[in-house]
């Protein structure tokens, strides 16, 4: 239903007719799927604004923050408590997207509004990570509180309401007002026109239909690898019992793992080109006036996931726009901090012991791949800058690190990542322990040895 209304809400003339298109089609979907449990989202949502309206805007995002968290933990305990284990899709995956909306919505408004003087700063900041925090912030800065309808018009935006992307406000306003179509005023080809230009807006089908058909290409792949390799063998002691040998359990662990994210490749997918074909996601145009593309509301890059040598690489390639919430509302308003970092995305998750297994995992992982990238990669793949990929060098050495750094990547995130979908402890317990927790033994030992190792000359510890 999202694709045909997604098609209207592009064509619809006047902004005030897209928001509440946009606000009446994500109440109607809450109400298909949900029920009456759709009312969770309009309190959340509702409280949020009021927050907004009528608390000092120095303590909006704190308030807000505590509010919807707090509200989105006890869903996640109501669920606990009436389906634990079921799997059921029920309203708390949608108070998830929410949660990042109503979050990041309140920080947006404090940057715009209280916090001014550094999100729009007279003179250029002069440290240079402080400058690119402040950038992103005045990107997305909403600088006045929007009318209820605009508000609720986003959060109710039906292309994204059950599975995502959660979007920035400003991403959802300049598509609906027009102006994320606007042409620089440089590339109009009447070069007595200074003024930008509207004209020939992009069109968004073909790369929405793409997205679609990549997810229904998922969703037969999971269907069919899913009844083969089910997870639920991974934790059953008598299956475990009867592969004993660690290398062809591991091979049915990643298959399990595969199929299990190509349910996630499915939703997200689906939901991006509906997304895409209501005119969100658009990159703009460079200064030539050509298209940059509509990756702007991406979820997940498929094979740089699937092909990834890092957990950094992993993380910012798979739910992006979770990862980019967690980076710009949490990592840099909390000092860094890698350890909240994950705390608050397993939290933002559920309560079950699972997820934080697997988060509170992924900072030991972490450390150890910053210790590598500053005591080995100078040595092995010198002038290699750790992000660029134009500066990896090429070569035999080059070539074998390379899949050497994807294999063990794969082994060590495959070990920890199961716990997630097997949520209770019990489960987690059965699967790590099937390997004699073996693997954790080794990621302590090789952050010990690196942690050791001296620095190479005339390199910085990232």
């Amino acid at each position: 239903m999202a694709y045909p209304v997604a098609a209207l809400l592009r064509v619809l003339p006047g902004k005030h007719l897209k928001h509440l298109v946009s606000a009446l089609g994500g109440v109607f979907v809450a109400q298909w799927v949900f029920g009456p449990d759709w009312v969770h989202s309009l309190i959340s949502s509702s409280v949020t604004y009021l927050i907004c309206a009528l608390a000092p805007r120095k303590l909006c995002p704190l308030i807000v923050f505590v509010w919807v968290m707090g509200y989105m933990t006890g869903a996640h305990v109501y669920r606990m408590y009436v389906s634990y284990l079921s799997g059921v899709f029920d309203f708390t995956g949608t108070q998830m997207v929410l949660t990042m909306k109503l979050t990041s919505f309140a920080y947006n408004l404090y940057d715009g509004t209280a916090d001014r003087k550094n999100v729009f700063p007279a003179a250029p900041h002069e440290d240079k990570k402080k400058a690119k925090v402040y950038g992103d912030r005045s990107k997305f800065a909403v600088e006045g509180l929007p009318g209820p309808l605009e508000f609720f018009g986003y959060v109710y935006c039906f292309t994204c309401l059950l599975a995502g992307p959660a979007f920035e406000y400003n991403d959802y306003v300049r598509a609906i007002d027009g102006t994320a179509f606007v042409r620089p005023a440089a590339a109009n080809k009447d070069k007595d026109n200074q003024h930008p230009s509207r004209t020939q807006e992009p069109s968004s089908v073909m790369p929405a239909l793409s997205r679609l058909a990549v997810g229904v290409v998922c969703l037969a792949g999971h269907l069919v690898m899913g009844s083969k390799f089910p997870i639920s063998n991974l934790y059953t002691p008598a299956w475990v019992a009867q592969h004993a040998n660690h290398a062809v359990r591991f091979g049915f662990l990643y298959a399990a793992l595969f199929a299990e994210r190509l349910k996630y490749y499915f939703a997200w997918k689906v939901a991006e080109g509906a997304s895409v074909l209501a005119g969100f996601g658009f990159q703009g145009f460079d200064k030539d006036g050509r298209e940059v593309g509509w990756r702007g509301v991406e979820n997940i890059e498929i094979l740089g996931f699937e092909t990834a040598t890092n957990v950094q690489t992993l993380s910012r390639v798979w739910n992006k726009r979770t990862q980019g919430w967690l980076e710009r509302y949490t990592y840099h308003r909390s000092g860094r901090s890698l350890v909240l970092t994950y705390f608050i995305s397993a939290f933002w998750h559920g309560l079950y012991p699972g997820f934080f297994v697997f988060f509170m995992s992924i900072p030991l992982m972490t450390n150890i791949e910053r210790l590598i990238k500053a005591k080995i990669n100078p040595l092995v793949v010198p002038g290699f800058d750790g992000y660029n990929l134009a500066t990896y060098p090429t070569g035999v050495v080059a070539t074998v690190y390379w899949v050497v750094s994807w294999a063990l990547t794969t082994v060590g995130m495959s070990y920890i990542v199961q716990t997630f979908p097997m949520s209770s402890w019990e489960r987690c317990a059965t699967a790590l322990g099937s390997y004699h927790y073996v693997p954790y033994g080794v990621f302590v030992a090789a952050y010990v040895v690196l942690e050791l190792l001296p620095s190479p000359k005339n390199t910085k510890k990232q």
